[in-house]
């Protein structure tokens, strides 16, 4: 099973699809941080308020985790393979490995983003005549945004095995909680809160949006998403090669 794991692992890095993921890395918190006022504000905010928006973004990075592992599933199906990789190891092998790789992923991914967007934030700070001050709310976004990635890698692994397909499920995973559920939060926040993306970005508790759930109201949520959809990924999955 390991050997399986490291295969699924090094097949994640392997490829112009690693390059694709990075920059989809980069682009998703720069997404986030123009979707309101915020760098029109940071002159008139003081270094530590500042330096905690501008990391706000890294609460995201579960959507990048998610996409990657819906691709580990999908890229399989895109290029009629999946059949013979389910003969070779079995299902319950394939599932568990590209669930587990797409975890591996998302550590990594999130530690370069993370390491990326602070150094950045800095430079932007520093133009601006701000100091690059993270407090406690800061480093608790910064910190908060890995369980975060690790449960969107579990949930994009499922969208994959649920869909099938390349394209809905890169839609799914990107446009959902991007464009979908932010929509939506800003309508009805009682209700969207509790979506499976929103549930995630809670878990870093992100200064720029106080309405989402409490951290550990978030994690209760989120566990509940993603049990459910892993259970219909296998379900799905499991029957599509029956």
């Amino acid at each position: 099973m390991i050997g399986v794991i490291r295969s699924e692992f090094l097949r994640a890095r392997s490829g112009a699809n690693t390059l694709a993921v990075l920059l989809l890395g980069a682009f998703i918190p720069v997404i986030v941080l123009t979707s309101d006022d915020t760098l029109g504000r940071i002159t008139s905010m003081d270094a530590a308020t500042t330096t905690s928006l501008l990391l706000a973004p890294l609460a995201w990075s579960f959507v990048v985790a998610g996409f990657a592992g819906a691709f580990g599933v999908t890229r399989e199906f895109y290029y009629g393979s999946m059949g013979r990789t389910i003969a070779q190891i079995g299902f319950r092998r394939a599932f568990i490995a590209k669930g587990a790789a797409s975890i591996m992923s998302a550590i990594v991914l999130t530690t370069g983003i993370a390491a990326a967007w602070c150094g950045g934030a800095a430079i932007v700070l520093k133009v601006n005549g701000l100091a690059f001050a993270p407090s406690v709310e800061a480093i608790r976004t910064v910190l908060g945004a890995f369980p975060g990635a690790v449960f969107g890698a579990i949930l994009g692994s499922a969208v994959g095995w649920i869909i099938g397909n390349y394209y809905a499920a890169a839609a799914i995973a990107l446009a959902g909680p991007i464009a979908f559920e932010m929509g939506f939060l800003g309508s009805a926040p009682d209700v969207a809160r509790f979506s499976p993306g929103l549930s995630l970005a809670a878990l870093a508790s992100p200064s720029d949006h106080p309405v989402l759930l409490d951290p550990w109201i978030g994690l209760v949520v989120a566990l509940g998403w993603t049990v459910v959809l892993t259970a219909a990924g296998w379900v799905v999955g499991r029957r599509r090669f029956q």
